[in-house]
């Protein structure tokens, strides 16, 4: 008996989730077109009929990665409270670290398989102006950029760092951390 077809689309985007979910797990080694053929239910002959290559996957992969990365970063500054350091320092944690973007990222950005330099361009231009509150727009963006190198970093090597320093490591020495930061840059 033969398999049910799903549409295109859809089987594109299941592949693309399973491989950015292995990405996220278990590094670039475990993007093995067979097992992520496998995993979706198709042949290793359908994954390449959608992606060409497995660096044509990769890259499928990381444009999904980093657009859910800016896309959440700009809803988050758009919403009605969620502008204030405290809420957006929170947000910024779960989508770096728990969501494990920023380790995807940092390895696809030293790769050399990332985006090109273009799909970045004003990504998330919108957000200085919307915490600056009333400050500065160009103190906010420079703010937003240590806060992003803080929290990228601390989501790839925070653990080892903190190891190396004799420091507590965990998910309240993270908060800690997150409300040193706020704090530090804005004073609450």
């Amino acid at each position: 008996m033969a398999r049910a077809r799903k549409p295109a689309e859809e089987t594109r985007a299941e592949i693309v989730a399973v491989a950015q979910e292995r990405l996220l797990r278990d590094g670039p080694d475990a993007l093995r077109l067979n097992d992520i053929a496998k995993d979706v239910g198709v042949s290793r002959q359908a994954v390449l009929h959608h992606f060409g290559s497995r660096n044509g996957l990769l890259r499928e992969v990381v444009a999904h990665a980093w657009g859910d990365l800016f896309r959440d970063l700009a809803s988050l500054a758009r919403e009605a409270d969620a502008a204030t350091p405290d809420a957006f320092i929170d947000h910024l944690d779960r989508v770096v670290r728990e969501r494990g973007n920023a380790r995807l990222g940092a390895w696809l950005l030293l790769s050399g398989e990332g985006l090109p330099e273009e799909a970045f361009v004003g990504a998330l231009s919108d957000l200085p102006e919307l915490m600056a509150a009333d400050g500065d727009p160009e103190d906010a963006r420079r703010v937003l950029l240590l806060v992003g190198a803080a929290m990228f970093g601390d989501a790839v090597f925070g653990t080892r760092l903190r190891q190396a320093l004799g420091a507590p490591d965990g998910e309240a020495e993270r908060e800690a951390f997150r409300r040193w930061i706020v704090r530090t840059l804005w004073g609450r």
